[in-house]
């Protein structure tokens, strides 16, 4: 079977399809994968065929420098339709595939697959976020208002340039986002996704995509853990990693904690540039994280998806400190099910103090109900089926070609 997949250049798009493309090649099919040439390497040792958009590419810097804004993002994603449709269209009938793969705001992936008529599969590595509207505060709501207001003509105009290029059909759902298809891959429970009407028999939630076995590794001080100390993670993610006020911060107010911290700071951080370490901290670029946190009491973190599914699938408590609106909502409803606790929630986001930060790692610690929690959320993603259930759904026998090509 001959399966593409497309997706767009972000860390925490592309990271949890890697064990589902691997997993498919192992099962003798060919994958093809498009995406910028940075996500090369990852994809490559999964064993597919990586192959880069035309340019100028869509790249990470782009989409990280809108994450924080919904309109901004959804109009860049109407722009490189615009762009890349026309190619894709020929490419994949070129191609012939047998199933197309698209994450959920790779628009021009769903559309070309609709208009051909190709079986598809969507990925989506957030909530259904039709599901966290019920957790909008009215603040967040305002915060969101004022930014799309003066976006919403650009969002139009392009909208309405992708229907005269390519008619109506070139949107075949009401909604934008998520971008959905007749299967529906989540990576998450069932029981951690916030209910919604919206999710229907198509929506399957597979849980996280993680593979234990093809984790990456990094040298790393593991016998500074066994000192009998709890051990506290802290990592902003790819995205917010640069974030130098709030590690200066945790080095002041946890100092002198009884517990070892490890810091990823980020793999373009200069570490020198933080000042003096405290002696309870690790610091380093890079942190094999599925291999540490395992091994971890806590987990200090923005609240990007990827990071709260890999912490909850290994029983670890949270404390979250979103950078933007999509991750509070992934830290509200984790708190909903007991295993975070959410400090600086309220637009602007991010904003935490000494003492909140201090006492809420102390409550997590100290409380249990927090690790049994965790634990709880986790065991559903394991028994969710992982990437190999999401394997199963791509290549299931009744997806069926009602092509137009």
């Amino acid at each position: 079977m001959k399966i593409i997949f497309l997706n767009v250049p972000g860390h925490g798009h592309v990271n949890p399809t890697l064990a589902v493309t691997a997993e498919l090649v192992q099962r003798g099919h060919q994958v093809i994968y498009y995406n910028h040439p940075d996500f090369a390497p990852q994809i490559g040792r999964c064993g597919a065929e990586f192959r880069p958009y035309p340019e100028p590419q869509p790249t990470a810097v782009q989409l990280n420098q809108k994450a924080s804004n919904l309109v901004s993002v959804t109009i860049w994603v109407l722009e490189q339709s615009q762009r890349l449709l026309p190619w894709l269209l020929e490419e994949l009938r070129r191609e012939q595939p047998d199933r197309v793969v698209f994450d959920s705001i790779c628009l021009w992936g769903m559309q070309a697959a609709h208009l051909l008529g190709l079986p598809s599969v969507a990925s989506i590595v957030t909530f259904v976020q039709e599901g966290v509207k019920g957790m909008i505060t009215w603040r967040d709501g305002l915060a969101l208002v004022r930014q799309a207001l003066p976006l919403m003509p650009s969002l139009i105009k392009n909208r309405r340039q992708l229907v005269r290029r390519f008619g109506p059909e070139v949107f075949p759902h009401p909604q934008i986002f998520p971008c959905i298809s007749q299967t529906n891959l989540v990576y998450t429970s069932r029981a951690f996704q916030p209910e919604t009407d919206f999710i229907d028999d198509s929506f399957h939630f597979v849980g996280p995509s993680i593979n234990t076995e093809t984790r990456e590794t990094a040298d790393f001080p593991w016998h500074l853990l066994q000192n009998g100390r709890p051990a506290v993670y802290i990592s902003l993610g790819t995205v917010y990693h640069d974030k130098m006020d709030f590690y200066q911060m945790a080095f002041a107010t946890l100092a002198d904690h009884r517990a070892q911290f490890v810091l990823s700071a980020g793999r373009t951080t200069d570490i020198a540039a933080l000042g003096p370490v405290p002696d309870n901290f690790i610091v380093r670029n890079f942190v094999p994280q599925l291999e540490l946190l395992p091994r971890v009491n806590a987990f200090i973190t923005h609240g990007g998806m990827n990071s709260i599914n890999e912490g909850l699938y290994f029983g670890v408590p949270l404390v979250v400190v979103p950078q933007q609106m999509e991750q509070t909502l992934n830290a509200r409803q984790t708190a909903r099910h007991g295993a975070a606790i959410v400090l600086g929630d309220r637009p602007p986001y991010g904003r935490t103090t000494p003492t909140d930060l201090s006492t809420a790692l102390d409550t997590v610690l100290a409380d249990g109900t927090y690790r049994q929690n965790a634990k709880r959320i986790g065991q559903s993603f394991r028994e969710a089926g992982g990437y190999q259930r999401a394997a199963d759904l791509i290549t299931a026998v009744h997806l069926r070609k009602d092509a137009n090509i």
